[in-house]
C-alpha cells in the first residue's frame, strides 16, 4: 500500500510538473497560425448589423423553431466583432474553415515577451454527432491531441460543470439547438426560440457577474440619482448639472469605502443605463421582491443635444464594463447604420464616441487618478472640461456619399477625421488631471 501511494504521489509531481513544460516546449511558436486581418470596413459592420436584424431572437415566439444558416465569410466577420469586443482583442487573431461536416477553428495568441516563443497557436478539428458536437483533433503548437482523448475529458468536465446553475443554464440554451448541418462553406444550424433559459441565463450571469459590492455600489448609485432626477423632473439639463452632484457623492462613498476607480465605474453604469431609459436597479436586484425608487424625467444634453449625452455615456459605459474596443466599434456600429438613411453618418456623434471612452479609461485609470476625477468633476467644471469642440464636423453622411469620400475606416481621408477629433479630445482639460 506504502509503495502505490508513492508511485501516486511520484505521477501527480511529474504530472503536475511535465505537463506545463510540455507545453512550452510543443505549444508555444515563432510565427503565428493565425495573421492580423484588416479591420473592419463599412460593408463588414452593415453586414454584421443587417444578420442581427434579420435573425434577432426576440421577434419568435416561445417555441418557434428558426433556421439559420451562416456563411464561412460571415462567422469569420462574427468572430472578429466577438473579439473587439474583448479587452486585449488586438492580441488575438481566429480563422474559421468549413468544409463538408468538418469546421477548423485556429487561434493565434500573441504572448508577452518569453524565452520560449512569441505565439501560443490552438487548432480545432470539429464535427457534428447525433445532438452534439465533438473534437476530432486538437493541436496546441506542434502538439496534437486526437478526439479520443480530448472527448472523454470534454465529457467528464461537462458532468463535474452540470452542478453548477450558470453552466446547467449555458447547456439548456445550447440544448435549444435542434441540429448543426455542415457544409463546404457554410453552416445551418436549427433551434427553437425558449425565452425563459435566457432569462435564466441572464438572471445566473447577473449573480456570477457582479460581486455583492457591485451591487450595493450601483444601487447606491441609482438610488442617489433617482433623488437628483426627481428634483429636475421635467427639465432639460447639461450633463454637466448630473456629473457634479453624483462625483460629489463618489468623493463621499470613497472616503468610507476607500474603492474609487469601483465608484466611478457603478457611476458611469447608472448614468448611462438611465441616459437610454434604463433602470440599473431592475438589473441587479430582483424587481419582483425589491421596489426601486421612482425616477424623475430629464431630458440630458450635451452640447446642446440629447443624442450627444447618449453617445458619450453608453460608449463611457462600455469601456468601463468590457474595454475600449468594443466602445469605439459600438460607435461606429450606429453611425453606419444612420449612414443607410435616418440622421446619416456624424462625426461629431463619433467624437462624443471616443470622448466617453477617453472619459471612462482617465476615472479608473488608477486610485490616484479615480479620485482626481471625483474632486474635478465634483466641483466648478464645463463641459468642454469633458467633451471637444464638436465644431465643422462633417454629419449627415449618407452611404453613397460616405464612401465615395471615406472609402473605409482605414482611409487616409477618414484617418484624418479622426486624428483631429483626438486632437481636440486632448484639449479637454480634464484628461490631463493627474499628468
Amino acid at each position: 500500500m506504502r509503495i502505490f501511494l508513492a508511485i501516486l504521489i511520484i505521477f501527480l509531481i511529474v504530472a503536475i510538473i511535465g505537463i506545463p513544460l510540455i507545453f512550452l516546449i510543443f505549444g508555444i511558436q515563432s510565427t503565428p497560425l493565425v495573421n492580423p486581418g484588416k479591420k473592419l470596413d463599412f460593408d463588414d459592420v452593415a453586414r454584421v448589423k443587417q444578420f442581427m436584424k434579420e435573425n434577432d431572437p426576440r421577434k419568435l415566439r416561445r417555441g418557434d423553431i428558426k433556421n439559420v444558416t451562416i456563411t464561412e465569410r460571415d462567422l469569420n466577420l462574427f468572430l472578429d466583432y466577438a473579439l473587439a469586443q474583448a479587452p486585449g482583442e488586438n492580441d488575438l487573431y481566429v480563422q474559421a474553415e468549413l468544409q463538408q461536416d468538418l469546421a477548423k477553428f485556429r487561434f493565434s495568441y500573441s504572448l508577452p515577451e518569453n524565452p520560449f516563443g512569441k505565439y501560443l497557436n490552438v487548432s480545432a478539428i470539429l464535427f457534428p454527432a447525433a445532438d452534439q458536437i465533438k473534437i476530432r483533433q486538437l493541436q496546441i503548437g506542434r502538439l496534437k491531441i486526437p478526439g479520443w482523448l480530448v472527448n472523454p475529458a470534454a465529457k467528464l468536465g461537462h458532468y463535474i460543470l452540470k452542478h453548477f446553475d450558470l453552466y446547467r443554464n449555458f447547456a439548456e440554451a445550447y440544448h435549444a439547438i435542434q441540429s448543426i448541418r455542415i457544409f463546404e462553406g457554410s453552416v445551418a444550424i436549427v433551434y427553437q426560440w425558449q425565452p425563459d433559459v435566457i432569462k435564466n441565463l441572464q438572471a445566473q450571469g447577473r449573480d456570477f457577474l457582479l460581486s455583492t459590492d457591485e451591487k450595493e455600489r450601483l444601487m447606491a448609485y441609482n438610488n442617489q440619482l433617482a433623488g437628483i432626477t426627481q428634483n429636475l423632473n421635467g427639465k432639460h439639463v447639461t450633463l454637466t448639472e448630473i456629473f457634479q452632484p453624483l462625483f460629489r457623492f463618489a468623493e463621499q462613498r470613497t472616503i468610507t469605502k476607500g474603492e474609487p476607480e469601483a465608484e466611478n465605474r457603478a457611476l458611469i453604469l447608472t448614468l448611462a443605463a438611465y441616459s437610454v431609459g434604463r433602470n440599473v436597479g431592475k438589473f441587479v436586484s430582483n424587481e419582483k421582491l425589491t421596489a426601486t425608487p421612482k425616477f424623475g424625467r430629464v431630458r440630458l444634453g450635451l452640447a446642446g443635444r440629447a443624442d450627444l449625452a447618449k453617445h458619450f455615456l453608453v460608449s463611457a459605459a462600455i469601456t468601463v464594463s468590457g474595454g475600449t474596443g468594443l466602445a469605439n466599434l459600438a460607435g461606429i456600429f450606429k453611425e453606419m447604420d444612420d449612414s443607410r438613411g435616418g440622421s446619416g453618418f456624424s462625426f461629431a456623434d463619433l467624437a462624443a464616441d471616443r470622448a466617453g471612452v477617453k472619459f471612462a479609461e482617465t476615472a479608473i485609470a488608477s486610485s490616484n487618478q479615480a479620485k482626481l476625477i471625483q474632486q474635478h468633476m465634483g466641483s466648478s467644471i464645463t463641459e468642454s472640461d469633458f467633451m471637444p469642440n464638436i465644431e465643422n464636423l462633417p454629419e449627415g453622411i449618407q452611404e453613397l456619399e460616405f464612401k465615395q469620400t471615406y472609402q473605409d475606416l482605414d482611409s487616409a481621408s477618414y484617418r484624418m477625421i479622426e486624428a483631429e477629433i483626438e486632437r481636440r479630445i486632448n484639449l479637454c482639460r480634464i484628461y490631463s488631471v493627474g499628468k
